[in-house]
C-alpha cells in the first residue's frame, strides 16, 4: 500500500465523489485536515462528528505532519475519508455508543468495507467505469 496524501482542496473533491458513490449526496459534509492536537480522539487517523437530525457531518483527517512514523502502514487520506463516511450509514444502527463490543464490530466492518471499496475503485480506474457501478454510472448492460 502506498501513501496517499491530499490537499484540503483534493480532499473536498474526493469527499464529493465518495458521497455520490456511497449515496450520501443528501448530507452536508464538511471535511478538513486537522492537527493531532485539534482532534477529539487520541491516536485516530480521522474522525467524524455527525448530526443525524440535520444530515450534516464534520470529518477531520489527520495532518500528515502528525502521522506516526512507526505506523504499520503509510497514511492514506482517501481511505480514512471513506471509512468515516461509511459511519454515517451505520450510526443509527449503533445508537448505544457505550457498548464496546458493538463499537469494535462496527469499526471492523467499516474498515473491511472501506478497504474493499477503495481497492476496487483504484483497481477499476476510469477505463473500466462502464463496467464498474461504484461511480453510479449504471454499470454495463447485458
Amino acid at each position: 500500500m502506498q501513501e496517499v496524501i491530499l490537499t484540503e482542496e483534493e480532499l473536498r473533491a474526493k469527499c464529493a465523489e465518495w458521497q455520490k458513490i456511497l449515496r450520501l449526496q443528501d448530507w452536508i459534509v464538511d471535511v478538513g485536515i486537522s492537527r493531532r492536537r485539534d482532534m477529539n480522539l487520541e491516536n485516530a487517523q480521522a474522525e467524524i462528528v455527525p448530526s443525524l437530525q440535520k444530515r450534516m457531518a464534520s470529518v477531520r483527517i489527520l495532518d500528515s505532519v502528525d502521522y506516526p512514523p512507526d505506523c504499520s502502514e503509510p497514511q492514506d487520506m482517501e481511505l480514512s475519508l471513506v471509512h468515516e463516511l461509511l459511519h454515517i450509514h451505520l450510526f443509527p444502527l449503533f445508537a448505544d455508543r457505550e457498548d464496546e463490543m458493538r463499537l469494535i464490530a462496527e469499526e471492523q466492518a467499516i474498515e473491511a468495507i472501506s478497504r474493499g471499496l477503495v481497492y476496487l475503485y483504484r483497481k477499476g480506474g476510469e477505463q473500466n467505469a462502464e463496467r464498474n457501478d461504484l461511480r453510479g454510472n449504471g454499470g454495463a448492460e447485458g
